[in-house]
């Protein structure tokens, strides 16, 4: 049987190793993956991104997925494009029921 004592040196000589491999760079670390790093969109975003105009935004306001904070409205995108794609299905099931 090894000597515990021995094992942890063993154990902190690797990790002292790859301590310095990072440090110098040696290593090939993942890039960072491309993320969204705003996560909601103010009103004028939103209806940059919809394609519509603001004040159009705000009158269907009712409808469109939001929150409502402090007073001022926020929205994510991804609610967005939901609400966006849910009104194309309904306009497809009006097409197919008028043949």
């Amino acid at each position: 049987m090894q000597n515990p004592f021995e094992i942890i040196a063993s154990r902190l000589s690797n990790i002292e190793e790859l301590l310095l491999d990072i440090k110098h760079g040696s290593l090939n670390p993942t890039p960072p993956q491309p993320t969204d790093s705003k996560k909601y969109l103010t009103a004028k975003e939103a209806a940059e991104f919809m394609g519509i105009k603001l004040q159009t935004l705000y009158q269907n306001i009712e409808r469109v997925p939001h929150v409502k904070k402090h007073g001022k409205l926020h929205f994510v995108k991804a609610d967005l494009v939901t609400y966006m794609e849910e009104g194309r299905k309904e306009v497809e099931q009006k097409k197919g029921g008028q043949k």
